[in-house]
């Protein structure tokens, strides 16, 4: 079951002149912000079953298992920051002594990054050592630099155990009504890197080429086909030119793999003026910083290419093989029923064949504890993404995170330069409107409340990194989410409260800025003013029974996007206005507000307790979110 939290809550401000015993970083502080008090039927109302295997709507805290607590590991006394492609020595153990830290902040769920056994590395390419967990080299094993399968069993038995205590009695009982669920990541498409025979030998079960696809390898020994060296792009790229776009040919016929150093950009470096986009050297569209999976309209697509090509110089499985198709099914239902999962969160789906997909997901779903998938599909072409969750009128996976909008709403608020639709969106959230109406009505999707949400994940910068302007791709960078706290404010209102599983990364809550950063030297705090906040925004998708409420897009204009959830006019409707204009000193005017409230009722703001002005058909705030709820109004009764 589900409960709401304590009916006080604390929330953050934009730089505040009002003096605070509370004031923590950046002179944000925190207020207390008291509650009506309620019945024991109004608390019982916020009451609901809790099924453990039912994701949908849930909101999810994304844990890499070797940033996250180094407990009885290799180095579980030293506290120090480590960042970058070593490993760090997080371990299972680290997270299970640490799920109150994770359950305080109102989480539904945790998904922990692939715990088989990885090639430690280093990779004689440029990869470093696989920390991440996503380079399987023994499916058998758990890696033991992450700990045991009583470890995982462990995490897994009291990640369930873990939830909101309810803060009144039954009959004398404390009770614990919700338990979180786990999403444990898996990788079905690669294995390891491998340039050669030896390398492949080491890999259980898939010790042997007959295992692997082998485009174009023609007369070619493996050991050469696989070292990615001179004769690169071998073996052959499921992403890059050859796959996404076009490969160019050098003068002497031979293939460029990198396409004169473009590969499948649009344009030179974060330059997207009109002047710079590469004309008829682009292979695909100005709105397309570069050519992706699901990018039809670029030159040179080869969808066979994407499927059974490597991703770089992990060597890529082939699911037409009877044993490599039977062992993968075996290992996911293995995982999924021994240590009691409840959703399995896929990575590198687009490079994986729909009717192997069909299968895997049907099998899960014939379990006596049904088990949805959710489907990594890095695209921003949104027919192509649905059709992971429903192709041709047949169901395929149960979830998917949410690309299509995160490719919008990244640079929507944050101004981010990197993202694919970075030429058209950087502070644009027309778009991120746009897609989210599309989403909403065009019932493409089969069920969107399971689709996940994201400013950041795994492999992106987390949100209080995303800059504005940089010298390039690979640059430090200024402006943006990273230094106006206004903006970051925004995207996680869109985040928290948008149709579907929100997701946030390790650190996220402690003001992390750095990609793949360690968590430990921040102690664990639960005073960072976005740890609260989280919890904050946890608290009233709970208090609201937001988490499958219905969605409905008000307004989007270039700086401001509404939306609302819920029913119209209900104790259990929430409007978003958010926006992305810089600061938080200024106000701003919407043109758009929320009807009448009901007789007895009147709207305020859940998240800020701010205040605000209704004109007729126009609101105006600070330009922090508006998170605008019902409650009565005593004072009128």
């Amino acid at each position: 079951m589900a409960v709401s939290l304590a009916w006080w809550v604390l929330f953050a401000t934009c730089f505040g002149t009002e003096s605070s015993p509370l004031l923590l970083q950046k002179k944000i502080h925190l207020a207390d912000t008291p509650k009506p008090k309620r019945s024991l039927e109004e608390q019982l109302e916020v009451l609901e079953v809790t099924d453990l295997h039912d994701l949908a709507g849930k909101s999810v805290y994304l844990v890499m298992i070797d940033r996250f607590s180094r407990e009885g590991g290799h180095s579980s006394e030293h506290l120090e920051a480590c960042e970058g492609g070593q490993w760090c020595n997080g371990t299972l153990k680290g997270i299970t002594s640490h799920l109150d830290y994770i359950s305080a902040m109102g989480f539904d769920c945790i998904w922990v990054t692939p715990v088989v056994k990885n090639f430690y590395g280093p990779d004689l390419g440029e990869s470093g050592y696989g920390y991440h967990g996503y380079w399987a080299e023994d499916f058998y094993s758990i890696d033991p630099n992450f700990g045991t399968k009583d470890d995982l069993k462990e995490l897994v038995q009291q990640t369930h155990r873990h939830g909101i205590l309810v803060e009144f009695f039954w009959q004398h009982v404390l009770l614990n009504l919700q338990t979180m669920c786990f999403i444990l990541d898996i990788v079905l498409n690669h294995i390891r890197p491998v340039h050669s025979l030896s390398d492949l030998s080491k890999v259980k079960p898939f010790n042997d080429t007959r295992y692997l696809h082998l485009l174009n390898m023609s007369g070619m020994s493996f050991d050469k086909y696989a070292e990615k060296g001179a004769n690169w792009p071998f073996p052959i790229q499921a992403l890059g030119p050859g796959a996404q776009c076009l490969m160019n040919t050098r003068k002497d016929g031979t293939p460029d793999g990198t396409n004169s150093g473009t590969y499948c950009n649009n344009y030179p470096e974060n330059n997207y003026s009109q002047e710079h986009y590469f004309q008829e050297r682009a292979h695909g569209p100005p709105h397309l910083k570069y050519c992706g999976t699901g990018d039809y309209l670029c030159r040179g697509y080869n969808e066979t290419v994407i499927q059974d090509g490597w991703f770089y110089d992990l060597a890529d499985l082939d699911q037409s093989v009877p044993f490599v198709r039977e062992f993968l099914k075996d290992w996911v239902k293995y995982m999924a029923t021994e240590f009691d999962v409840d959703g399995i969160r896929l990575d590198t789906t687009p490079h994986l064949p729909y009717d192997f997909l069909k299968e895997v997901q049907e099998m899960l779903m014939s379990l006596s504890k049904p088990i949805s998938i959710l489907g990594e599909v890095t695209t921003v072409n949104m027919s192509f993404h649905a059709s992971y969750q429903n192709k041709d009128g047949q169901p395929i996976l149960g979830g998917l995170e949410n690309f299509p909008l995160s490719y919008n709403a990244v640079p929507g608020y944050c101004g981010w330069p990197n993202s694919v639709l970075s030429p058209v969106a950087q502070f644009d959230l027309t778009y991120l409107a746009s897609a989210s109406e599309l989403q909403l009505t065009s019932n493409l999707y089969s069920d969107t409340d399971l689709l996940m949400n994201m400013m950041d994940n795994q492999d992106d910068a987390p949100i209080a990194g995303l800059y504005h302007i940089s010298a390039g791709p690979f640059s430090p960078g200024t402006g943006g989410c990273q230094d106006d706290e206004s903006l970051l404010l925004n995207g996680w209102a869109w985040l928290m409260f948008a149709k579907g599983m929100p997701v946030v990364a390790w650190g996220d809550e402690q003001g992390n800025s750095v990609y793949r950063m360690s968590l430990w030297q921040y102690g664990w705090r639960r005073d960072a003013w976005q740890y609260r906040l989280l919890s904050r925004m946890n608290a009233i998708r709970k208090e609201r029974r937001l988490a499958k409420a219905s969605a409905q897009v008000r307004f989007g204009s270039k700086d401001q996007f509404v939306f609302q959830r819920g029913p119209p006019n209900s104790k259990h409707s929430a409007w978003i206005f958010t926006n992305n204009l810089p600061n938080c000193s200024g106000r701003i005017t919407y043109p758009i507000a929320p009807p009448a409230p009901p007789s007895g009722m009147y709207w305020t703001d859940a998240l800020f307790n701010q205040p605000f002005e209704i004109f007729g058909d126009k609101i105006t705030a600070r330009t922090k979110p508006l998170v605008l709820v019902l409650e009565p109004n005593f004072a009128s009764s």
